[in-house]
């Protein structure tokens, strides 16, 4: 049913101020000089324009708040600082290759903030802008723009609140394909057909999951080509098809600049549909890097009719075989100053371009695949940008332990940014060396990422796990192993984004946003609520200090012998040898899995497993997000939700575990009539008493492995692990008792 339209704000006027007031906040507006207030329901103010506020400045339009000393600031795209308080940046796209360090202006530049202070400040401008938040004064907030109107949104609630009513403003994520959560094979590049079969077949061979394969920039001739090299790639759709049969998907780089030996440089030059000098002549962008002696242009993404143009040219590269697109340097990387474009100058259309190629392929694609989802892998992103089924990432880090080191922080503040769906070139991009150490750390923390895509430069070295000894093969392959385990949960997540607009990967402080010890962390990230992640970010560490919030905190992976239950709200310091990344589990938590398989196509959709950690003192449930992971029927609800609960039975001389597994609620496209269930339910002392499943004992099994064959229950002594196996009807609702639960 539809939810009650909000309550109307009532508009009371004083002879010095006019109020507005709604149900959630009321904004007092001072007449002389006009300043506005922002309280929420209680009266309490929340952020107020300053005293010295000064909006207009010639062609700068500048806005300042009052701020409190005590409140954090977060967000606002790609920072290297995790906490903005006492920092000012330029909100401009710039491309920084190579970086050892990330820098405060990146590729990525959202003018929204998020703060503890009860509030969000959203910027609606897309021109050049700086933020100075408590730099120049740390009383006031202040951000400047180059032009335009100066429109702004105060946003109330917590952090997570905040970030649902910015994307509501600006747009949500599109489900995403489900492969495209899977691994992505990349490397600039792979130069022909044979190597890129290759690399698929040597994947497979080794047992890696891998769900798609990039090509760089070898797929074409000349950059803009948009065409084949049929030199290098003679039957690419074959090619494609190949691979798709075998659970792979392609995905091709573009760029949006066109060489001189372009195909396509005379007929977007001869129709106007490239950044022009003042004069209206194609405005030379000399040198480019990818061609030798030759000069470019840049495509106009702001000209309707160039848009249109440009799409026009991806359907015949593509056919149907390819899956998403890549595109790169949509900064632009090199914008002078002085080119003009249909909307305007370089300067003023900047943060615009890339979202202006990403909704025309957006659109493209709805009109050329009505009913499927896109992919586009993106380098750069403004406001909004989320909205047209991006993957961002970031970018061309170095092939260094301090590049390395800065990728939480990035991924973090992209996130709380309105853009869930971000990663890294895993194992780094160029200069430097990337040792087999780095490149295991760097694939362990990719493979909980919400992407996990390994890239480089392989002039200088490849990015194929087994490139890199034995050890860091083995880490690789167990990392992205663990990954497809956890599909179901990133599924849910990537769901989760969609409807609300939280990121997949949340700092610390999600989990209790009053301990200030969670605030500023960025060695470590939650993914989703039940999965504390500490990626090991120093060479040859062996052990990792972690923060961890309050609860009670179970390591991943580490069955033999039993783990350890660690009690939270305190700095813990955890083995952490090469093959593993420390992992954590919160009690009371419930984590759907599935089998591994070589691509997520091959997950057995009818097998649902779930990690459940009891805590002693309270229940537990989770939401099951499913649906046929390619077409665009879940906007029209074909999908299905199945929950899972965990409660507790108690009498004077028992205690009994109960799992409830709810009917799915929906349906769709390839859902089984009947699935297999495995519950593996953690912490246990002793064996159970009973299990009984929908009112009937469960016969016990020897071993493991005979649950899987039989049914029934195994109590492995050693791990402290219950191992259940039913099997029944999707659209039916279950309940597993557990009799006799000591819990250590």
């Amino acid at each position: 049913p539809r939810s009650a339209p909000p309550e109307a704000p009532r508009v009371v006027e004083t002879d010095s101020t006019l109020f507005v007031r709604s149900p959630a906040m009321t904004v007092a507006a001072r007449k002389h000089p006009l300043r506005l207030r922002f309280a929420d329901e209680t009266g309490r103010t929340l952020v107020a324009e300053s005293d010295s506020n000064a909006v207009f400045a010639n062609t700068t339009r500048t806005v300042r708040f009052r701020i409190d000393p005590d409140t954090r600031f977060y967000g606002t795209g790609e920072r290297s600082e995790f906490g903005l308080h006492g920092t000012a940046f330029d909100v401009y796209n710039t491309a920084i290759f190579n970086y050892n360090r990330a820098r405060m202006t990146m590729k990525v530049n959202v003018p929204f903030v998020s703060t503890t202070g009860g509030y969000g400040l959203f910027i609606d401008s897309h021109h050049p802008g700086r933020f100075d938040v408590g730099a120049a004064d740390s009383t006031e907030m202040a951000y400047a723009a180059q032009g335009g109107t100066m429109t702004y949104y105060v946003l109330g609630g917590g952090i997570p609140e905040q970030i649902e009513h910015y994307t509501a403003l600006t747009g949500r994520q599109p489900m995403p394909p489900k492969w495209s959560l899977g691994y992505i094979q990349s490397k600039y590049g792979y130069r022909n057909a044979s190597q890129a079969r290759g690399v698929v077949d040597t994947l497979r061979a080794k047992g890696f999951p891998v769900d798609a394969l990039v090509l760089d920039l070898y797929w074409f001739e000349h950059m803009g080509d948009l065409a084949w090299n049929r030199d290098a790639f003679p039957r690419p759709f074959q090619m494609m098809r190949d691979l798709k049969r075998k659970g792979v998907q392609t995905v091709a780089i573009t760029e949006p600049y066109i060489v001189e030996p372009s195909r396509l440089y005379e007929p977007a030059v001869d129709s106007g549909y490239v950044g022009t000098t003042e004069d209206g002549a194609p405005y030379p962008i000399e040198d480019w890097w990818s061609c030798s002696d030759c000069d470019a242009v840049l495509w106009d993404a702001t000209n309707p009719d160039a848009r249109d143009w440009w799409w026009s040219q991806y359907p015949d590269f593509m056919g149907d075989e390819m899956a998403g697109l890549w595109t790169d340097l949509g900064e632009p990387e090199k914008h002078p100053d002085a080119m003009r474009h249909h909307g305007g100058s370089a300067r003023s259309i900047h943060n615009l371009y890339n979202n202006l190629w990403a909704q025309t392929l957006y659109r493209g694609w709805q009109e050329e695949r009505p009913n499927q989802r896109i992919f586009n892998l993106t380098r750069s992103g403004f406001t909004g940008i989320q909205r047209y089924g991006t993957t961002l990432w970031s970018g061309d880090v170095a092939r260094s332990w301090t590049g390395f080191q800065d990728q939480p922080a990035l991924l973090l503040n992209v996130g709380l940014a309105g853009i869930g769906l971000y990663g890294s070139d895993l194992g780094g991009f160029s200069t430097g060396t990337t040792t087999p150490e780095l490149y295991a750390r760097w694939m362990q923390h990719g493979a909980l990422t919400p992407t996990m895509r390994p890239h480089g430069f392989d002039g200088q070295q490849p990015t194929e796990p087994w490139r890199f000894g034995p050890d860091a093969e083995e880490v690789s392959r167990s990392a992205a192993r663990l990954r497809y385990r956890l599909m179901p949960l990133l599924y849910t997540l990537a769901w989760e984004n969609h409807r609300t607009g939280l990121p997949l990967a949340r700092p610390l402080f999600f989990a209790d946003p009053s301990d200030d010890r969670l605030h500023g962390v960025t060695d470590a990230y939650l993914l989703g609520e039940s999965l504390l992640v500490a990626p090991v970010l120093q060479d040859s560490a062996r052990t990792k200090d972690v923060v961890l919030p309050e609860g009670t905190w179970i390591p991943w992976g580490t069955d033999r012998p039993r783990p350890a239950v660690i009690d939270g709200g305190r700095t813990v310091t955890v083995d952490a040898p090469l093959d593993r990344i420390p992992l954590f589990v919160n009690a009371g938590s419930m984590v759907p899995t599935r089998p591994v398989a070589p691509h997520t196509g091959a997950q057995p959709a009818d097998t649902l497993g779930m990690r459940v950690v009891p805590d002693p003192e309270a229940d537990a449930s989770f939401s099951v997000y499913e649906d046929d992971g390619q077409t665009l029927a879940y906007r029209d609800g074909a999908y299905s939700i199945t929950s899972l609960r965990q409660t507790w039975e108690a009498s004077e001389d028992d205690r009994t575990l109960v799992l409830s597994i709810g009917a799915a609620s929906g349906t769709y496209d390839g859902q089984p009539e009947a699935r297999t269930l495995q519950p593996a339910i953690h912490r246990l002392a002793v064996s159970p008493t009973r299990v009984t499943a929908n009112g009937q004992a469960l016969s016990e099994q020897p071993t493991v492995e005979a649950v899987r064959e039989e049914g029934g229950w195994s109590y492995d002594a050693d791990a402290g692990v219950l191992h259940v196996q039913i099997r029944g009807r999707t659209h039916a609702a279950h309940t597993i008792t557990v009799e006799g639960v000591s819990l250590r």
